[in-house]
This record gives structure tokens, C-alpha cells and sequence, in this order.
């Protein structure tokens, strides 16, 4: 799975990777060291072969939905069962509902030998500190009794299993778009149906991502601050 995760980089520096960042409005998601479930995250999307960057809410609620709070169970979606989800079905075959989700780093926690002892949280990133994207579905949701100015934009990060460096510490990881080539792809809107799935797999073995012990601090989404990221 993947419940929290990083987006360190000032808005210049996020840009050299993904210039849609220099456009983007607002502050939010810049210089991120704990995102966590039901905040707002850095998500890019793209239209008449246009990319623009905002921000979703993080934790999916489909547009059937009678109670956004829904979304707080709905943060990951499972690559493998992405076409059995009435949630989610829909949304990987359309581009225009697939998104990239703008990220840094991702944690887990690691499970000590002694059952006792607390879990170790650790940040998986690029070795040379890149920013990248995690495969995402994003979706509108309206009150029934609301116009469009309560309307709620929601996504979901799209997980899949380990590769072998993350493997020791959970059997899931995020769907990684580590390269503009793949991110590219998923926003394609020529590729549609199944196509997309074929995107999901795990994050190539020797693709650079490292593991390394974060502060415990993380373990409240109230901190937010570069002390996470010290062990």
C-alpha cells in the first residue's frame, strides 16, 4: 500500500521535471515531508493534449457516493483488481480520469524482529533525490442536493506489488512512473481500454530507488517538516 508520502521540492525545482509546476496555483503541495490520506496533493491531469498541474483531495470518492468520507478508505487502489472495482473500472480506461500524482519519496514501516518494539518507518526514493509520479485515477463528486461549486476532485494511488527493494519491508508499493515516457503514456489519450494496465507493473529492480530510515515523527500527520526525513 502506500498511506504517506513526500513532495520535498520547492515549485522551481519540482518544474525541471514536471514544468507544469511553474503554472500551477496556489502553494499547496510544494515542500510536502508527510502527505497524508484526505489532503490535498499535487496531481497533474491532461485534456485536448494539454497537461496542467493542482491539486486533489487524496482518498477517492466515486461520483455514486453518498458520503465523501468514503474516500478516506479509498486512498489505494490494487493494480491486479483495477477492472473488478465498480469504483475504479471506469476510470482506468479513460485517460481523461487517469492522473499523475506528484511525489518524492513514498514511506513504509518496516516490522522490527521483536514484536514488542515499534515499527521503523522508511522513505523509499530515487537515489539521486528526483521527483516522479505515482500512477493515479481521479473523479468528481457531487452532493446529491449540490451544484458544481460543491463539487469534490478526489484520486486514488494505484499500487502494485513489490519490486525487490521494497520488498523486505511490505509486499506492495506504489505503481511508480519514474520516467517522462511512462508518465507521458498513462495520460495518453490514444490508450485507452486495457491498455493502461499494462503500465502498472513493479518498478524495474535496478531503477535507482533506495530505502533509508525516516524519523518516527512521521507517524503523526501533524508533522511536516524536513525532521521527518532524519532517522
Amino acid at each position: 500500500m502506500c498511506g504517506r508520502f513526500t513532495q520535498t521540492l520547492k515549485r522551481e525545482d519540482l518544474a525541471h521535471v514536471f514544468p507544469e509546476a511553474a503554472s500551477a496555483s496556489g502553494d499547496v503541495g510544494f515542500e510536502r515531508f508527510n502527505v497524508a490520506p484526505t489532503q490535498d496533493v499535487l496531481a497533474v491531469i491532461a485534456r485536448d493534449g494539454e497537461r496542467r498541474m493542482g491539486t486533489l483531495r487524496w482518498g477517492l470518492v466515486p461520483f455514486w457516493a453518498k458520503d465523501p468520507r468514503i474516500g478516506a478508505k479509498m486512498v489505494n487502489a490494487r493494480a491486479e483488481t483495477l477492472a473488478d472495482k465498480p469504483a475504479f473500472r471506469d476510470l482506468v480506461e479513460r485517460s481523461r480520469s487517469r492522473c499523475l500524482i506528484v511525489a518524492d519519496g513514498y514511506y513504509e514501516w518496516l516490522k522490527p524482529e521483536d514484536p514488542k518494539a515499534p515499527r521503523v518507518p522508511m522513505r523509499f526514493s530515487f537515489a539521486d533525490g528526483r521527483a516522479f509520479a505515482f500512477a493515479g485515477l481521479w473523479t468528481w463528486w457531487r452532493p446529491q442536493d449540490g451544484g458544481k461549486d460543491d463539487r469534490l476532485a478526489t484520486c486514488t494511488i494505484v499500487t502494485t506489488a513489490a519490486n525487490r527493494i521494497a520488498a523486505p519491508v511490505h509486499d506492495r508499493m506504489p505503481a511508480i512512473l519514474a520516467d517522462e515516457a511512462a508518465r507521458a503514456a498513462w495520460l495518453d489519450e490514444a490508450l485507452d481500454g486495457a491498455a493502461p494496465r499494462a503500465l502498472l507493473a513493479p518498478l524495474a529492480d535496478d531503477a535507482g530507488l533506495v530505502a533509508a530510515p525516516a524519523n518516527p515523527c512521521v507517524n503523526s500527520h501533524v508533522n511536516d517538516g524536513p525532521e521527518c526525513l532524519t532517522p
